[in-house]
């Protein structure tokens, strides 16, 4: 049974990179293997069945480059949601974090949710410099989407914060839940983003090794440590096996 102000994992593809960690942690971790995933995320709060990400799919993967052997299909967005008894025309709201393709694949399949996504993205989605090859604005064209102008409450608890640098308009997910703030990010990372005395590191974090801006990226991660008792990296491995949060 779905609990309110818990966060659902919903687990589309698991991916294993060869010597690739680096793509997640900047200029750390070179040569190491990674493992990682494509999910959404599903929270219930003030009567409202809520989504954050519409995740990515096997094939955008392939399409991306890698390897066939290193990408596994785990289920559709609509199969996960049906797991929890939620059908996709049930969806109330959906928060995008940002819209990099593999967050946004199943955008099309929530007819009457309230699409959030940050201003500043939008614009730069449009029109994406070449260095981010992760942008397809043809994803989203036509889409009504509520535009939001940094920090917003959506609803009793569940507000977004800007964090920008990873993209120049990324919004990380706060769920104030009895276990204290979790915080989904608006930015692609692993936990060893968190954890950069494993690196020998003498920061605080390690931004995303693809990122907009690393000093913006650097200081949106320190914001979300600030507020956070509990951080869903988006992209981490091990949510695959964890059913819910807190």
């Amino acid at each position: 049974m779905v609990k309110e102000r818990t966060i659902y994992p919903i687990p589309l593809v698991a991916l294993v990179g060869r010597g690739e960690k680096s793509k997640f942690t900047h200029m750390t971790f070179q040569g190491e293997d990674v493992r990682f995933g494509y999910y959404a995320w599903y929270v219930e709060d003030d009567g409202k069945k809520i989504l954050i990400d519409a995740g990515g799919t096997a094939e955008m993967a392939l399409g991306f480059g890698r390897p066939p052997e290193t990408v596994t299909h785990i289920q559709t967005l609509p199969e996960g949601l049906a797991k929890l008894g939620v059908k996709p025309e049930e969806i109330d709201i959906l928060i995008l974090t940002h819209l990099h393709l593999d967050h946004i694949a199943y955008v099309r399949e929530f007819p009457n949710a309230r699409i959030l996504v940050q201003k500043v993205e939008v614009e730069f989605a449009k029109n994406p410099h070449p260095m981010d090859r992760f942008y397809d604005f043809s994803a989203v064209e036509g889409l009504d989407m509520e535009i939001l102008d940094g920090d917003a409450q959506i609803t009793s608890h569940i507000r977004v914060m800007l964090t920008p640098g990873h993209t120049v308009g990324g919004q990380s997910v706060i769920l104030e839940s009895e276990a204290g703030n979790v915080v989904v990010t608006g930015f692609c990372c692993i936990e060893d983003n968190f954890h950069p005395e494993k690196a020998n590191s003498k920061l605080e974090v390690i931004v995303p090794g693809l990122h907009h801006d690393v000093f913006v990226a650097y200081d949106s991660m320190l914001k979300v440590k600030s507020v956070a008792d509990i951080i869903v990296q988006n992209h981490e491995a091990k949510f695959a096996d964890i059913p819910s949060i807190p």
